[in-house]
């Protein structure tokens, strides 16, 4: 099939191959400068980071968190209970009254005191004792005894002896006491003492501490003090006042009023509490980058095989002669040989032509031209029985090789080629050291395209492909392997030797040139030479 391919012509043109291998070449490149990018970079890290266990595992408690499971609930759920609560209510209703003020304010006063020392006055036995008084009269008193006394002395027989017939005698402690008492109830005091009212408990003094008592008690300041002190809002606020319990209210109070807690709140009511957070923007981030076309690029070609051709093979040789002069740091304008011994040019016994240095060499818009053309001159010829001896030419060429700059040992070989006139003899050889093993990559002759292998001087294979081939640029191209040598146009195989493969490194030739005469000139165009090693 592929030789039928190459007689019709039907390969696959220089353009479109170089066009793809350019598009392939620059876009691995621009894999290969992707791969070291910022933008992947950034992306790789997002990836691991919104893909990490720990990413993922924060990004499901955030959007997990509910207010009611929180500390914060917990927290405002019961100081809301507090705040409603009977005793707290009642507490700070008290406090902010003027009840407890005016409470206060007789709370331990002077009047407080002077009532509650009355009080306890009144609740004695002693006050109850005397309230329960009879009345007293003169038979109570110590008159009323003197005067029954003076009555009983009176009755004395001494004493009525006395009164019958007073005597300057010395008088007896009787009569002098009975003197004494009638004078006693002669006297004014007791006159008064005799015709005295009654004396009732609302004559002492105990009566009149208790109309004092009855009226403080009964004073509105007085009944509000002792009403609020027995009252259950006082003893609510006793119970209150000072309290854990309120403590504990006045903590929440201020906590939830606290900025920090509101702001929490606020993150925990909020559904969309995620969106807000930093991880958030990391994973919008990534899912943008996720549909950049670079980074959907990077990873449909990353791991694909596409690239294979290219990662399998290293450049090791190029010339694409874009400079106005040929490289002579990689090229030799002569045999081999004839640089290193003969330090001049030669031909070979059935060549027509001579080369020279430099004067049929020619580039220009990228190109290398090596000009065959009619042209007299002496130079010298190699002969195998001979030697070396001087003759005339009617042509003259070029030659161009890497020997002293570049050789290699297997690889992959090529050059983009307009071989010119297939009658002439332009050729894309290899040699090594010695005469053999000699490979044409191609070569015109006898108005065809030859590929050839010159194992030794007595072994030989070649193949050939129409003269079309020969009037265009066609990419030429020998892969050299350990095992076989495959000769290509265009990717199209030509020719393949698996027997007597060199095993030497060996170096490339360009050479335009004739065996058989032509009438004008001749040119091989040469766009570009590489070499690549097999990695």
């Amino acid at each position: 099939m592929s030789s039928l391919r190459l007689l019709l012509g039907l390969i696959p043109s220089t353009l479109k191959i170089e066009q793809a291998e350019k598009a392939l070449i620059d876009e691995f490149e621009k894999l290969q400068v992707f791969t070291k990018s910022d933008l992947l970079a950034k992306y790789t890290k997002l990836h691991d980071l919104v893909n990490s266990s720990s990413f993922v595992q924060k990004r499901k408690e955030i959007e997990s968190l509910k207010y009611k499971n929180s500390e914060e609930y917990s927290r405002e759920k019961e100081f809301l209970s507090l705040q409603k609560a009977k005793d707290i209510l009642l507490y700070f209703k008290t406090i902010s009254g003027s009840m407890l003020k005016r409470f206060r304010d007789l709370d331990g006063s002077q009047k407080i005191r002077d009532f509650e020392e009355i009080e306890s006055f009144i609740k004695s036995n002693t006050f109850r004792q005397r309230r329960k008084m009879k009345p007293i009269t003169f038979k109570d008193s110590d008159e009323y005894r003197k005067l029954l006394e003076y009555k009983s002395l009176r009755k004395d027989p001494e004493i009525k002896a006395f009164l019958k017939a007073p005597s300057n005698l010395t008088k007896s402690q009787a009569i002098l006491k009975f003197e004494e008492l009638g004078i006693f109830i002669k006297s004014p005091g007791f006159l008064a003492k005799k015709n005295m009212k009654p004396i009732t408990f609302k004559d002492t003094e105990e009566y009149k501490k208790l109309l004092e008592y009855n009226r403080l008690k009964n004073s509105l300041e007085i009944k509000e003090y002792y009403r609020f002190k027995s009252s259950k809002e006082y003893a609510n606020f006793l119970n209150i006042d000072g309290s854990a319990r309120l403590a504990r209210y006045n903590e929440l109070k201020e906590y939830v009023a606290t900025p920090a807690f509101k702001e929490r709140k606020n993150y925990l009511l909020d559904t969309k509490r995620f969106e807000k957070t930093e991880e958030y923007k990391d994973a919008q981030e990534y899912e943008k980058l996720k549909k950049n076309e670079d980074i959907i690029w990077y990873f449909k070609v990353k791991d694909s095989d596409k690239f294979d051709v290219l990662k399998k093979k290293e450049l090791t040789f190029i010339d694409d002669f874009n400079s106005d002069t040929l490289d002579t740091n990689k090229w030799l304008t002569n045999f081999y040989w004839g640089d290193k011994l003969l330090k001049d040019h030669y031909s070979v016994e059935n060549d027509l032509h001579a080369y020279t240095e430099k004067d049929n060499f020619e580039i220009r818009n990228s190109l290398l031209k090596i000009h065959t053309k009619p042209q007299r001159i002496t130079g010298k010829v190699w002969s195998a029985s001979s030697g070396f001896k001087t003759r005339e030419f009617s042509y003259t060429s070029g030659l161009i090789n890497s020997g002293k700059s570049f050789r290699q040992m297997y690889g992959v070989f090529s050059a983009k080629i307009k071989l010119g006139n297939p009658v002439a003899r332009n050729n894309f050889w290899m040699l090594a050291d010695k005469i053999t093993p000699h490979i044409d990559i191609c070569r015109t002759s006898n108005n065809k395209v030859w590929t050839d292998f010159v194992a030794d001087p007595g072994r030989f294979s070649k193949s050939s492909i129409g003269p079309r081939y020969a009037n265009d640029f066609y990419i030429y191209t020998l892969e050299w392997t350990q095992d076989k040598l495959v000769w290509k146009i265009n990717g199209q195989e030509i020719f393949r030797q698996t027997s007597d493969v060199p095993q030497v490194p060996m170096y490339i030739l360009l050479a335009g040139g004739l065996d058989k005469p032509i009438s004008g000139m001749t040119t091989m165009e040469v766009d570009w030479v590489k070499v690549f090693q097999f990695r």
